[in-house]
């Protein structure tokens, strides 16, 4: 009976964690939307009237506009021109070649339910998880 009851309460316990990680994953997209809509207003805001800051004010501080950070992407029928042309620019330190570990992880399990073999220097472990039903 005792081993039960302490089922019961490991089993009641992972619920009551799973709804509080739940309403803090949304109060946290909440949050980070609210942030977001924020900052870009007082961009706005700055750049409407000429400022690259705020004033300073008592217990909050300031806000500073930034140098605007690029962000370049390449699409990957595009890849092979874009290696070509890093390389021909001296910049060939650029170009990595990898594989992601989840990229990884699905291709070892492929590979493992086909009862195919893995490379010894490819490591792996198998990780227990559970999934709540109400």
């Amino acid at each position: 009976m005792n081993q039960k009851i302490k089922e019961k309460e490991l089993l009641l316990n992972l619920k009551a964690s799973k709804e509080r990680r739940d309403v803090l994953k949304e109060n946290l997209k909440t949050a980070q939307a609210e942030y977001d809509k924020t900052e870009s207003e007082l961009i706005e805001f700055l750049e409407a009237h000429s400022a690259v800051a705020t004033a300073k004010y008592e217990g909050v501080g300031y806000a500073q506009l930034q140098k605007p950070r690029l962000y370049a992407s390449c699409r990957e029928v595009n890849m092979p021109d874009l290696i070509a042309f890093v390389e021909s620019q001296g910049r060939g330190d650029l170009v990595k070649t990898s594989v992601s570990s989840q990229s990884l992880s699905g291709f070892a399990s492929e590979r493992i339910g086909e009862g195919l073999e893995i490379p010894e220097f490819v490591s792996y472990y198998l990780k227990s998880s559970i999934r709540l039903y109400a």
